[in-house]
């Protein structure tokens, strides 16, 4: 079964504008939806025009592509008020499983596109994916696994700054045991959403500055058919509508939040069949663009794929896919 072949026709029927018109835009309008990748080969988060593809430009260069650096997993760009526009990251590791997190102030990058650390720590279990919590300055980290040397487990780590707005502490003050765990996103409701084995939880934020915890609010269960693994991969916003996708070993779904009577709710459908994507969205002009390994390929792609006409990159081993923004949705 050739994986890239179901998703790109299943995602391709599922956009309205027609792929002529999309690729067919100004150059003011494409620059509007640059994608930005994790590319574990060169260890560097790379911007791309899918309307105008190229090499891309490199946004930032990791310290290195051994140890803790091994494996960029993922990235995201934030606002904050004390050092502007930030990327946040993570790297799997290597050997067992610890890896790291970072946040990096884009306006300290230098012209070799290195440096710009801010805040970085060492994360044990296979760090996957990492958040900012606004107005707190709180960063969340998912990891996928248990500590170093086991095979099971994973969850969330929880690090704090003394006060809102702040650099956090390099230990994390909370852990919460959530197996698999891969994704994790804030929501301006004040939530954290974390996607993990068969699970999607949401989780409240409460108090301030090193006194700020998550606390378990709901979940959404999910099976990907009797006798199949069902990790979930990524969660990303629906930057075209509301709501999210996530991913997870044998499907792409929607996501959405709603507050139903006196709670919040998740609500959920297939968008897709296909296996093992890693990264799935939606971009402003309605194109999708998501990453998911081919024939050949480990737990990475050389190409990034879009509704619109897909493109490879040589050599590359493309991880993640994101909108370039600062929104989370």
């Amino acid at each position: 079964m050739d994986r890239r072949a179901i998703l790109r026709g299943i995602a391709g029927a599922a956009v309205a504008a027609p792929a002529a018109g999309l690729l067919g835009a100004g150059p003011a309008e494409a620059a509007t939806y640059y994608v930005m990748a994790t590319e574990q080969a060169s260890g560097r988060i790379l911007r791309f025009n899918p309307a105008a593809w190229t090499g891309g430009t490199t946004l930032w260069q990791a310290p290195g592509r051994t140890g803790t650096w091994t494996n960029l997993s993922d990235v995201k760009r934030r606002g904050t008020a004390k050092w502007g526009t930030v990327m946040l990251v993570t790297s799997s590791g290597a050997g067992d499983f610890l890896g790291r997190a970072a946040m990096i102030d884009e306006s300290a990058i230098s012209s070799s596109r290195t440096g710009g650390i801010v805040w970085q720590t060492t994360v044990d279990g296979n760090p996957h994916s990492i958040e900012r919590i606004e107005g707190k300055g709180a960063i969340v980290v998912a990891t996928s696994k248990g500590p170093t040397g086991s095979s099971t487990g994973g969850g969330l780590h929880l690090f704090v700054p003394s006060s809102n707005g702040g650099k956090p502490g390099t230990r994390a003050v909370q852990f919460i045991n959530f197996p698999g765990a891969h994704g994790v996103i804030y929501n301006q409701n004040g939530f954290i959403i974390a996607v993990g084995s068969g699970e999607v939880r949401l989780y409240g934020i409460t108090g301030d500055g090193s006194a700020t915890r998550l606390k378990y609010r709901t979940k959404l269960t999910f099976s990907d058919g009797a006798g199949r693994a069902k990790t979930g991969h990524d969660i990303l916003p629906d930057h075209r509508g509301s709501g999210y996708f996530f991913t997870s070993s044998y499907n792409v779904r929607s996501l959405s939040l709603v507050y139903a009577g006196n709670s919040w709710q998740f609500t959920s459908s297939v968008v897709s069949t296909a296996d093992h994507v890693k990264a799935y969205t939606r971009l402003p002009n309605g194109v999708r663009t998501w990453v998911v390994p081919g024939a050949g390929e480990g737990e990475w792609s050389s190409t990034i794929h879009f509704s619109s006409g897909n493109h490879r990159k040589s050599g590359a081993r493309f991880y993640r896919v994101r909108y370039y923004t600062t929104a989370f949705g």
